[in-house]
């Protein structure tokens, strides 16, 4: 039956011979044409987010190492992966992509010539990113969970270990202009999200507004080296209303599909950002380490 009412009429195919496998062919055709004009599907392709990983976010799944220039250190592992992509226009145009993404942020200290783990974060969700080129936007679901180790020495005066545990959608919007040729700016970008979370324990940073800018020079040397200065701010509500900043000025060294390495002078100020330590005043200067895989 539906495949006559694709055809134009049941009569069409009783009055041809071999009209059922006409409707078939008829059909077979106008999805391949459908399929040529609106898109192409790609499944557990190897591609990169569709919405760039913004540098300067440290909630940001990513590889990376930041000394705090005094006896901490943050390590951060982890990455996304793109289960499917859908390209409007053979690419020219609008553009979908899902996956999931995971990582693990650490705090540690240093004692001697050892590294104890004082506390480690754990976040694991799902994504969709829609863009154009210049506009992107990202939605997320994640669930984060926070949880002091065997390192801890009771310096952040948090006495004992809590339940720390957050679901959370995120909405995000990215635009980046591309500067002129000859120009010392390659782009500039400026994001902002939203984030509201549906549960939450304890009862804090129920919602946070994020805004940021990034700035990345033309080549240096070759192709390949750029300098960089980016600034993320996030306003959310932990007891007081509280604003978290981040800043880097740094270097990148990436191939032409923004893998390779980033070295950076880091600034964050506010809160701390692992949920043990959530209470805490966390003001450091430090150097990092980023690994753009």
């Amino acid at each position: 039956m539906c495949l006559n009412r694709l055809t134009g009429s049941r009569l069409f195919t009783r009055r041809l011979p071999g009209g059922g496998v006409l409707s078939l062919v008829v059909v077979s055709a106008l999805l391949t044409a459908f399929e040529a004009a609106a898109g192409t599907w790609r499944f557990a392709a190897p591609q990169h987010r569709l919405f760039r990983p913004l540098l300067a976010d440290p909630a940001e799944t990513r590889f990376a190492v930041v000394t705090n220039l005094d006896d901490r250190l943050n390590g951060d592992i982890g990455g996304s992966w793109e289960a499917a992509d859908y390209a409007w226009d053979d690419g020219k145009g609008l553009r979908f992509r899902t996956g999931i993404h995971a990582g693990v942020f650490s705090k540690l200290r240093r004692s001697g010539t050892t590294f104890p783990l004082e506390t480690a974060d754990y976040l694991v969700g799902m994504h969709a990113d829609l863009g154009n080129g210049r506009l992107t936007g990202r939605f997320e679901f994640a669930h984060v969970s926070a949880h002091l180790a065997d390192g801890y020495d009771g310096s952040e005066q948090a006495t004992q270990a809590m339940t720390y545990s957050r679901e959370y959608f995120t909405l995000y919007g990215s635009y980046e202009r591309e500067a002129r040729r000859g120009g010392m700016i390659k782009s500039a970008r400026a994001y902002g999200s939203l984030r509201w979370s549906n549960h939450a324990i304890p009862d804090v940073r129920r919602w946070r507004v994020q805004a940021g800018a990034e700035l990345i020079s033309s080549p240096i040397t070759g192709r390949a080296t750029r300098a960089y200065l980016a600034c993320d701010v996030r306003v959310f509500r932990d007891g007081d209303l509280s604003v978290n900043r981040t800043a880097h000025a740094g270097l990148m060294f990436h191939s032409g599909e923004s893998r390779g390495l980033r070295f950076a002078l880091v600034y964050h100020g506010g809160r701390s950002e692992h949920g043990q330590f959530h209470r805490q005043q966390d003001d450091y200067a430090g150097i990092g380490l980023f690994f753009d895989l």
